[in-house]
């Protein structure tokens, strides 16, 4: 009786601990535009308003969304297609710009940091910053003029240098001081001046030995499968998910029908028609030719070509027409040619060639097929959802695939490519869930959830081949040190040189009495630090190894190191220090602002948008 009293007791407290918070909810929410009162007290952030929260502060979808709309545009400005990984990209880069950008003005406001209107003029005077000095309208042959710039800031028609200011007041120039505070951090002495220099002039003449990947024998890197499962069974803490989900699908290819195709081989007869009735071919391929490269208006004109330049139904037809002919439509995968041959040579050495135009017509899909197959993927989505996704596949005899224990993080499945809707579904449904009509540029996707698996270990098939691969990789590494240690044992056992190993030991990638500079690399070894290295702190006479390479292990005899140019230092020494100093900056913010990122408090909310 006690245990029930205290239990009525404590109900009493959460009943009227509920009503408390349903009434904020309905007082404040109001207040807040309708907020949820359970989100605001316990910290959690609504996907539908917020798409990221950083160390407290909300960013919309439409802020996310405009970064994204910007790296895209940039992309087509570029001559770039916008495909499916192109978006993927524009997103990921919209993310670290904006975690940068948020960072960096939180920065700013917690060190207090503003610029007043005197030091907006001085800026705009005399340090304008990249994105008024890169404009083009501040430009005589494509170099900045100044005159010309301070003619326009002395000389404003209305207030359209009222924006410029604002974002010099509330933005760039607080970012520049912030800027030059973490670059009081680098400091550049005398003897970085000196390694810089002589990586960039100073030629070392070395008589080296190589040891590569290749040379070792595959018997000594391979790694057994026990080996493998060990290696496994001791890092499975490094092989942990936070979930993974498993779907079937089916798939629809948006591929051009039977009927695209006779559509676009009827257009080409009549093309051809019109041709050899006497319309001008000049004309009409600027008209009809879906040729990319006729986008100038060419006339279809492919200029001279021998046999074998062109796929080889097109080859064919045109080297066995004659002179003046024009060809009936010819198929290939780029679609349906029309040929005129204009001319025929031979050139100096006998072989003959052809002066063609061609009218392009590209067997394409059209809305009808389209309209068609995404119809069928409806129909099926209906009935598995009705009578079951099995029984779906048995009456409408469609092929099921599948896509095995993935993460929240992909964006693609094999055979499918770019489908970020598909994993969404995956992890916002429940087992045997039929998804709604899913597409990209090829596919229309009808999908169900088979499996969901909580969080644990990978399965070691699923992380045999990384394991293998990188004991495979180990082994070849302590292979080619052994090897190279070996040569070392033999240059200093037989009192032998290292140019008469290189002749003994035929497998050796070696080389003889080579000057390079560091910042060139040398023949054989390429670029390592673990080389220059090596180099900088030796003298003349030293026998240095093994020094890692990307390749391998090498051993170097150094013959000699040209003398320092003190003048030519001193001729240099200003572009140096700017170079280390552009270099360093580079590295010190972008540690700093790693370190804010590992620092801040960040909800990433786009797992609900894509």
């Amino acid at each position: 009786m006690a245990l029930m009293t205290s239990i009525r007791e404590r109900m009493q407290i959460v009943l009227w601990a509920l009503l408390i918070l349903f009434l904020l909810s309905m007082t404040i929410g109001g207040l807040v535009g309708g907020a949820n009162i359970i989100d605001q007290l316990f910290g959690k952030v609504n996907p539908q308003t917020t798409i990221a929260s950083i160390n407290g502060q909300h960013i919309s979808p439409d802020r996310f969304n405009n970064i994204v709309n910007q790296q895209l545009q940039n992309a087509r400005s570029g001559g770039k297609t916008i495909s499916d990984l192109q978006i993927q990209r524009a997103r990921k880069t919209a993310w670290d710009n904006l975690l940068q950008d948020v960072l960096v003005a939180q920065e700013v406001e917690k060190l207090k940091i503003t610029a007043s209107n005197e030091e907006v003029m001085w800026h705009l005077e005399n340090n304008p910053p990249p994105f008024l000095t890169q404009n083009p309208n501040f430009k005589t042959d494509d170099v900045f003029d100044m005159n010309k710039y301070r003619q326009a800031l002395n000389n404003p028609q209305g207030d359209e240098w009222a924006p410029t200011e604002l974002f010099m007041k509330n933005t760039y120039i607080p970012n520049y001081k912030l800027q030059k505070m973490i670059d009081e951090s680098i400091i550049i002495t005398p003897n970085d001046l000196k390694v810089e220099f002589i990586k960039r002039n100073t030629k070392f003449t070395i008589t080296g030995a190589h040891v590569t990947n290749a040379t070792v024998a595959k018997s000594e890197a391979k790694v057994t499968p026990d080996e493998v499962r060990s290696e496994f069974d001791r890092t499975k803490n490094d092989h942990t998910h936070n979930g993974l989900r498993s779907i079937s699908y089916v798939l629809w290819k948006k591929q051009p029908s039977k009927a695209d195709t006779n559509t676009a081989l009827k257009l080409s007869i009549e093309l051809y028609n019109r041709a050899t009735s006497g319309q001008n071919f000049e004309q009409l391929a600027n008209e009809f030719s879906m040729d990319p490269s006729n986008q100038n208006s060419r006339g279809g004109d492919l200029g001279w070509f021998k046999k074998g330049k062109m796929v080889k139904p097109f080859d064919d037809a045109a080297f066995n027409a004659k002179k003046g002919q024009i060809l009936k439509p010819i198929q290939t995968n780029f679609g349906y040619h029309l040929i005129y041959v204009r001319d025929t040579r031979l050139d100096q050495n006998g072989e003959k060639e052809v002066l063609a135009s061609h009218i392009l017509t590209k067997i394409e899909i059209s809305s009808f097929t389209l309209s068609k197959l995404k119809k069928e993927a409806t129909l099926f989505s209906y009935d598995a959802i009705d009578f079951g996704y099995d029984k779906a596949l048995d009456e409408n005899g469609f092929e099921s695939l599948s896509h095995q224990r993935f993460d929240n993080n992909g964006y693609s499945i094999p055979g499918i490519g770019g489908v970020r809707a598909a994993i969404r579904f995956a992890f916002n449904s429940k087992p045997n869930e039929i998804s709604d009509i899913i597409e990209n540029e090829e596919y229309f996707v009808v999908c169900k959830l088979d499996s969901i698996f909580p969080p644990g270990i990978k399965y070691f098939k699923e992380v045999k081949t990384q394991i293998e691969n990188r004991l495979n990789r180990e082994k070849t590494k302590q292979s080619t040190l052994n090897e190279a240690n070996n040569l070392l044992i033999k240059l200093t056992t037989r009192d032998m040189e290292l140019k008469e190993l290189i002749e003994d030991e035929k497998n050796l990638d070696g080389f003889k009495n080579e000057s390079k500079t560091l910042l060139d690399g040398f023949t054989s070894i390429g670029r390592s630090n673990f080389v220059n290295g090596a180099l900088l702190n030796a003298e003349v006479g030293d026998l240095l190894g093994p020094l890692e390479t990307n390749r391998g292990q090498a051993i170097i005899y150094l013959i000699d190191i040209e003398d320092f140019d003190s003048t030519k230092f001193k001729e240099q020494e200003s572009k140096l220090r700017e170079l280390i100093f552009s270099r360093k900056q580079s590295q010190f913010f972008q540690a700093w602002i790693d370190e804010l990122k590992a620092s801040a408090d960040i909800i990433d909310n786009r797992k609900y948008y894509f």
